[in-house]
């Protein structure tokens, strides 16, 4: 019969199902989550506002931040009040002298032509206007003629007075004065007042009112220039010394406020106003930097020293979950409690589960990924950065070994208290009330019980998805009462002995290693479940007929090899989990069944026979505690099989055994070393000896109440010769166990 063709298949999503591909997207989608939510809430919010606007919100700053305007306002208020710089006009005082005394000249000149024109009855009016042809003593017109020469009489007596106050006694007194054109008017005034106190005449007052209109002007100006660099100075002193400032948490502005044109220059600055709305690239730029820098200096950590949980996938997207699972937590609170998100983020999350599956190193570099990206998006509160190292990195010691819930509890309380302690301290160093502190530190108290419980939580839906076990998962399993375990104690008790010993040997190796000792012993415990199919087939559970006596090797090495696959559908039916069902299929690998190999050649047509017919189907472990498990198996098979055990032997063939495996190529995909196999091998010594320890032979007895004869043998003492008979000096007369002419792969 003519095979039809395959259809071809489309291997152009060939690589969708590549491991590398797979582990690289989810390192990929869990660097873009966690960057994508901490650059949006690191990305201020934006307000749409406008200078003289009503707010609609209550705007807090999320630093402490310079309300420059409002700086400036103060400084230039400051500066108004600072006097102008007053310098001398250059020759203003002599001017006024000069211009003083041309002005009595003039005056007694004009003085000497009204005494003269007065005695010829000529019209001094007339005269006046005729000789002041600069029209400087208009004043004299307004003065009645008899007036005016009653005031020149006696050559001018009066008049001489006037000069002599004047010249001696008001311009000096007035040139000492600052005279600017704002106070000229008055101190005309204050002039012309002096020499009214002094003289009592209407007429000479109206002279001197003139006199000194003319003769004082200012002598003083404002420096412009300099006064504009002295208020600058002083403008930019008071801005370093006294600047507004708009401390962290502080409020910028109330709800119904209005707008005003120096809260609206502080909101620009923090990029609050929705301008453009544009959004900021530059800031998620630096953002997203930040965080690969720091996830990739983590990638490397895991590739460097912890290679078995880098290139598992499983264990790489549990990560990504967790992370992401956290940093979903943090969106919500910092978005709905923003006041309290430093104290309320449960960061703790991600290192415990990860703790709890993979390990203390890989949760601790969890914890610094978060820690640091959550203080982009918390402005860098030092209260949360303090809490979230220290708590974050005691967390994955308290979780890792815990093999029950309760003390998972218990580690979230001593958590929360170290929470407590953080924020106490760090809020003394803030200044912080004892109110303040106690609310803060009661939020992070609960903080530290919320993230164990939500952990906690999750815990069965993680292990469900990623195939990964906790240590209260195998404790379960481990149980005697599970119900596999129970069929193989009451169906095939052979092996059900054989496991738990299996079990002891892989616990013990596993542990001096540093893998997962209670891994590999539940392994152990469910390694040989497949053999509850047909367990009179296998040497351990017969008890004297033996099945492959009627069958040939062929078929006898297809039933053997049959147990892997038939555990692997017993586990998956009872829901064990993945990694206990790799152990299932994985701990013979391709190992060759020599005993049935070597009778099928004796048989015949040994040119017809192919070694890989005789071949366990694998795969071959991949992980080191199946190859511990594999191990542990034959070794606890062969040992068993053997006669005469003594400590040598025993150590020989479990060094042969390990050396054949390792030649054979059994453990080429497991992360084992040859330091790391040597210490199983002496491990498997340990276990063995206690076991298999050499015991004194017991003679049997005439008498049973032959104690002395007891005694000798029991100390190597010289025995007696009796009459029946003497002993033979190795006692050969003590009944002595046959050698099974099985081969160690028959019993498993």
């Amino acid at each position: 019969m003519v095979k039809k063709n395959k259809k071809p298949r489309n291997r152009s999503f060939v690589f969708l199902g590549n491991v590398s591909f797979q582990r690289l997207i989810a390192m990929l989608i869990t660097f873009l989550a966690l960057a994508s939510m901490v650059a949006y809430e690191a990305t201020p919010k934006k307000y749409k506002l406008s200078v003289g606007s009503i707010s609609q919100y209550d705007i807090n700053a999320p630093r402490d931040i310079e309300n420059t305007l409002k700086t400036r306002q103060n400084a230039e208020l400051k500066a108004a009040e600072l006097k102008p710089v007053i310098v001398p006009i250059d020759g203003a005082n002599d001017n006024m002298t000069s211009e003083a005394y041309a002005y009595f000249d003039g005056l007694f000149t004009l003085m000497n032509r009204v005494m003269e024109s007065f005695r010829k009855d000529v019209d001094v009016n007339a005269l006046i206007q005729e000789y002041d042809t600069g029209n400087d003593y208009a004043v004299l017109t307004e003065i009645p003629p008899d007036k005016l020469v009653a005031l020149f009489a006696n050559e001018g007596e009066l008049v001489g007075r006037l000069k002599t106050v004047v010249l001696n006694s008001i311009l000096p007194a007035v040139k000492r004065k600052q005279i600017m054109e704002d106070n000229l008017a008055a101190e005309k005034e204050a002039a012309l007042t002096q020499i009214k106190a002094i003289f009592d005449d209407e007429s000479l007052y109206l002279i001197a009112a003139d006199l000194l209109d003319k003769v004082i002007v200012p002598n003083s100006r404002i420096d412009e220039k300099a006064t504009e660099e002295e208020r600058n100075a002083l403008i930019e002193t008071y801005i370093k010394e006294n600047p507004v400032i708009i401390y962290k948490d502080e409020r910028i502005i109330s709800k119904d406020d209005i707008v005003t044109e120096d809260k609206f220059q502080v909101l620009k600055e923090l990029n609050y106003i929705d301008s453009e709305g544009r959004p900021d690239y530059l800031l998620y730029f630096a953002v997203f930097m930040l965080i690969f820098s720091i996830s990739f200096l983590i990638a490397l950590y895991l590739k460097s020293f912890h290679r078995n949980i880098y290139y598992d996938k499983n264990a790489m997207m549990l990560m990504g979950v967790a992370i992401i699972i956290a940093t979903l937590f943090a969106l919500l609170f910092k978005e709905f409690i923003p006041d309290y998100a430093h104290l309320i983020i449960p960061t703790l999350i991600a290192p415990v589960i990860t703790s709890i599956f993979l390990g203390i190193q890989p949760a601790i570099a969890v914890n610094l990924l978060l820690t640091f990206s959550f203080a982009l998006m918390l402005n860098g509160n030092i209260q949360y950065i303090y809490m979230s190292l220290i708590s974050g990195t005691i967390a994955p010691f308290l979780t890792v070994n815990a093999t029950q819930r309760r003390k998972i509890s218990l580690g979230g309380l001593m958590l929360g208290g170290i929470n407590l302690l953080i924020i106490v301290l760090t809020g003394i160093l803030e200044k912080k009330g004892v109110e303040n502190l106690l609310n803060e530190g009661g939020l992070a108290f609960m903080n530290g019980i919320f993230s164990i419980i939500l952990a906690i939580g999750i815990l069965p839906f993680l292990e469900s998805t990623f195939n990964l076990v906790t240590p209260m998962k195998l404790l379960e399993l481990a149980d005697p009462n599970h119900p596999l375990l129970k069929r193989l104690l009451m169906e095939a008790p052979g092996t059900y002995h054989h496991s738990l010993m299996v079990g002891n040997l892989a616990e013990v190796a596993t542990r001096e290693i540093g893998g997962n000792s209670l891994l590999a012993r539940v392994g152990a415990y469910f390694h040989d479940i497949g053999k509850l199919r047909r367990p009179t087939f296998f040497k351990e559970n017969q008890m004297d007929e033996n099945p492959h006596d009627r069958l040939t090797p062929s078929i006898s090495s297809r039933i053997i090899t049959s147990h892997t696959k038939d555990g692997e559908e017993l586990a998956l039916k009872y829901k064990l989990p993945k990694v206990i069902r790799d152990m299932i299929v994985q701990h013979h690998g391709t190992t060759l069944m020599v005993y049935f190999y070597h009778m099928a050649t004796q048989n015949g047509n040994a040119e017809d026979l192919q070694e890989s017919d005789f071949r366990y189907d694998g795969p071959l472990p991949d992980t080191r505690e199946a190859a511990v498990v594999m191990l542990a198996d034959s070794v606890e098979a062969a040992v068993r099989a053997m006669s005469n055990k003594t400590q040598a032997k025993i150590e020989g063939l479990v060094r042969k055994i390990i050396k054949d495996k390792l030649d054979d190529g059994q453990l080429d995909r497991c992360d084992l070393t040859l330091k790391d196999l040597t210490t199983i091998a002496e491990s498997f010594m340990k276990v063995l000896s206690g076991i298999f320890h050499e015991r004194p032979e017991y003679p049997e007895f005439e008498k049973k109440n032959d104690l002395k004869e007891l005694d000798n043998s029991i100390y190597n003492l010289p025995r007696q010769n009796k009459k029946d008979g003497a002993a033979s000096p190795n006692g050969s007369n003590s009944v002595q166990p046959t050698e099974n002419n099985q081969p160690a792969e028959r019993n498993h």
